[in-house]
């Protein structure tokens, strides 16, 4: 029998095996959380507004003995009157909306072009500002400590077997603050930056900022390759234009909680969502029945740190979400 089979050469064999590779990696590259995103330029695709809303029973945040940290009279500016410190509070808005919700989709491979906004983080009165943020792959944190004493920087990525540490920074002061021009009676400090630091996220996910030397400082970001994203303004409002037509996973992402529903998005036109979010099974810092103090707060010489600045309170009952 004759074999009529014609042999291929090596060198063809590799450019067929590399199409056939390069044609798999497309087709399942809007798969992949972590693929490059396809900018398309004069891109008009639907529209997605609507609302958040949070249902639940809020719980009073943890609360810190400012004897117990770095700093307690410069940070207790923003206290209780008393000696402790809550962890950032965030209070539902008009019908119960989630102000500062960070709302996406997921996994979108190409569409509009990624608008350049480096996310600038700033610590001021042991603070992060802004709370919640979202932010671009590729595009650098920038790092502004404010205040007049020292902070220790630390970014973890979360995920559902623990935060991964990623970045640690001293954040000296600016050598012109001074932490006596907001302690004493009758002065006004002035807020100076000190250096900058910048650090880059190369791939998604959802980011948290903590302060080594004041456990109340947190921040969050969620980190996108792509800019099918906005944040919840103070009713619950949100927006987000130009997306491509398609089917997607909508994220609500907030410390409070989050959830995520499938859309179609039909070439120029408009989707209207309202969302309730069920507060988280694992909310930042709760505390139902806070412990007594078993620190006077005289270890640190004086029982006086004043709230200067804020004066927190927390009124578990009327707070409470329906």
């Amino acid at each position: 029998m004759l074999n009529l089979r014609k042999e291929i050469s090596p060198t063809t064999r590799g450019i067929i095996h590399g199409l056939f590779a390069f044609t798999l990696w497309w087709i399942l590259l809007p798969m992949h959380s972590g693929f490059a995103y396809e900018e398309i330029s004069n891109f008009t695709g639907g529209h997605l507004k609507g609302t958040i809303s949070i249902k639940g029973t809020l719980v009073s945040p943890r609360r810190f003995n400012l004897v117990l940290y770095a700093d307690p009279y410069y940070c207790g500016r923003i206290s209780d009157g008393k000696g402790w410190r809550f962890s950032p509070i965030t209070r539902p808005g008009p019908n119960q909306s989630l102000p500062g919700a960070i709302v996406y989709l997921e996994d979108v491979p190409r569409g509009k072009p990624v608008p350049s906004t480096p996310r600038i983080i700033q610590t001021k009165n042991c603070v992060f500002l802004p709370y919640v943020s979202s932010a671009k792959v590729g595009e650098g944190f920038r790092f502004q400590n404010w205040d007049p004493v020292e902070h220790k920087l630390e970014i973890f990525l979360t995920s559902s077997t623990g935060g991964l540490h990623l970045f640690g920074q001293d954040l000296p002061t600016h050598p012109d603050n001074r932490k006596s021009d907001f302690l004493s009676e009758g002065t006004t400090g002035t807020h100076r930056a000190g250096p900058e630091f910048a650090y880059v996220m190369d791939k998604p996910g959802i980011v948290v900022f903590r302060c080594a030397y004041h456990e109340y400082m947190e921040g969050w970001s969620v980190v996108l390759s792509h800019p099918y994203v906005t944040m919840a303004g103070e009713r619950g409002e949100f927006s987000i234009t130009d997306i491509p037509p398609g089917t997607y996973n909508l994220t609500v992402w907030h410390p409070l909680g989050h959830m995520s529903t499938t859309i179609h998005i039909l070439p120029q036109h408009m989707l209207n969502l309202d969302m309730d979010i069920p507060l988280s099974s694992s909310r930042i810092y709760p505390e139902d029945h806070p412990a007594p103090n078993p620190y006077g707060i005289d270890l640190v010489g004086d029982a006086h740190i004043a709230p200067t600045v804020e004066l927190q309170q927390w009124d578990v009952p009327s707070n409470a979400v329906k």
